[in-house]
């Protein structure tokens, strides 16, 4: 008998699968999103029979680093829309399509209705098929995270994988000439190094520009996904007794 968790790693990839191949044949600008980048990763990884005897490998690689990027992404997300909502008086949509526009993705002014659907289904939607793959599937996880002996050297691996992830793409895009992140996310004056480091009277001699924005934002994705890993994730992993002292 078909398993939910397998129905839901087939109706996933599915999700997935189609925008990926229609967004490369009729908008290859967005390669250079870590966006694309990472709906490509969950891709890759609900192609995985987690129910298989020989996946174990797989999920050891692909499922931290597809769950950590799911909530990074919507992490990171979330922080450069409140920067740009600012610029723009509190349009979130008028920030959108001033991205999209600069970026070359765009070819047409976006409304409320078309972003948000967009958007919901680029930021939120992973995460909720992170979640309910973590519940539909918790046997099979528990059964291939049996032999994890440290949660959480476990949950540092899954986090960090992703970092490793979005730093590769980080290095390409780099070479995109596209200028640094205030300027490709359209964020404020406000948050370039020389406006925060003069709020405390310091000078910025010779800092990049996005030194602090870009570094707070990882802190925060980072941590972010780290505690919602140890939160959903940890449970399934086996709780280690302290071996008992033997009686003298």
């Amino acid at each position: 008998m078909v398993s939910v968790g397998y129905l839901f790693e087939r109706f996933c990839w599915l999700s997935y699968a189609p925008f990926l191949m229609w967004t490369a044949a009729t908008n290859p600008a967005y390669y250079g999103h870590l966006t694309y980048w990472t709906l490509a990763l969950h891709a890759v990884y609900f192609t995985v029979d987690k129910a298989s005897p020989h996946a174990k490998p797989a999920i050891y690689l692909l499922h931290g680093m597809s769950f950590s990027g799911a909530i990074a992404v919507l992490i990171g997300y979330t922080f450069i829309s409140l920067g740009g909502a600012y610029k723009f008086d509190g349009s979130w949509v008028a920030w959108e399509n001033a991205v999209g526009a600069r970026a070359g993705t765009v070819q047409h002014s976006r409304g409320l209705a078309e972003l948000s659907l967009q958007k919901g289904y680029e930021h939120i939607w992973p995460v909720l098929a992170a979640l309910l793959d973590a519940y539909f599937s918790r046997d099979t996880l528990k059964e291939a995270f049996r032999g994890v002996r440290s949660p959480l050297r476990q949950t540092l691996l899954a986090v960090g994988s992703y970092l490793i992830f979005a730093t590769c793409w980080e290095q390409v895009s780099k070479g995109t000439g596209k200028g640094s992140p205030l300027d490709v996310y359209v964020q404020p004056e406000e948050l370039t190094t020389s406006r925060l480091l003069a709020l405390v009277g310091v000078s910025k001699p010779g800092l990049p520009e996005d030194l602090i924005f870009t570094n707070v934002q990882k802190v925060c994705l980072i941590s972010g996904a780290v505690c919602a890993y140890w939160k959903v994730i940890r449970p399934l992993m086996p709780t280690l007794k302290p071996p008992k002292k033997k009686a003298k």
